[in-house]
């Protein structure tokens, strides 16, 4: 795949060398790439079945004569379909892979800290935003689904709750000008990015805008 030691092909870099080697051209992904195949790591994603994600969608951009993506994030929901997909391929209710629920609550305990932490220090609206998220992750053990799936349903969830406290905490004229911000950050849609692709590119930077000002995201942070 690549003159790269073997000790070097870490998770990170065996995703970004075959993604490189599928598309033929260039030497380097973009950071947003970087963080994204990171959370993938996080999330407990296989590298197979990451692999096996880019290579699907690669190939429906070909059949679609779509050209060769210049990113990993616009094949992202080919990779969470090969997820979905593979998850989907676990027979009856045959128990999650070995350590997965360690991880998961290890992440949940980081992420009721992490939010109990910040909401000391917030105010107002936002400190409400935080009580609420942190009441979204306590109440994952109960909802269903794998140990992973029940973590990254709460983990949205909470996340959508302090996006919501944010904004709202944003004064009117800040407001107005995020939105046409973060359509010239995500840029215009690309011939054959859906829909669904590009507003997960604009969700994309609104989470970097509130990070920048010091909001406490979880997803990409536990």
């Amino acid at each position: 795949m690549s003159d790269l030691p073997a000790a070097a092909l870490g998770y990170q870099a065996v995703v970004t060398e075959y993604f490189l080697a599928l598309r033929g051209a260039g030497l380097l992904v973009s950071p947003l790439d970087e963080e994204l195949v990171l959370e993938w790591e996080r999330r407990g994603l296989p590298v197979a079945v990451v692999c096996q994600g880019l290579k699907d969608g690669m190939a429906a951009l070909a059949a679609r004569n779509a050209g060769a993506p210049r990113s990993i994030r616009s094949l992202r929901l080919a990779v969470e379909d090969a997820w979905r997909a593979y998850r989907a391929g676990r027979v009856g209710d045959a128990p999650p892979p070995p350590g997965e629920e360690a991880a998961a609550a290890a992440r949940l305990a980081a992420a009721r800290a992490l939010l109990a932490d910040a909401g000391r220090e917030a105010r107002g609206p936002l400190r409400d935003a935080y009580r609420d998220a942190w009441r979204a992750v306590a109440a994952a053990p109960g909802r269903p689904g794998s140990p992973l799936e029940r973590l990254e349903t709460a983990l949205a969830e909470a996340d959508d709750r302090l996006l919501a406290g944010w904004l709202a905490c944003l004064p009117r004229p800040e407001r107005a000008a995020l939105g046409p911000r973060l359509r010239l950050l995500a840029g215009p849609r690309e011939r054959g990015t859906s829909a669904r692709a590009h507003r997960e590119a604009l969700r994309h930077h609104l989470h970097d805008a509130a990070r920048r000002a010091g909001l406490t995201c979880l997803r990409g942070s536990v």
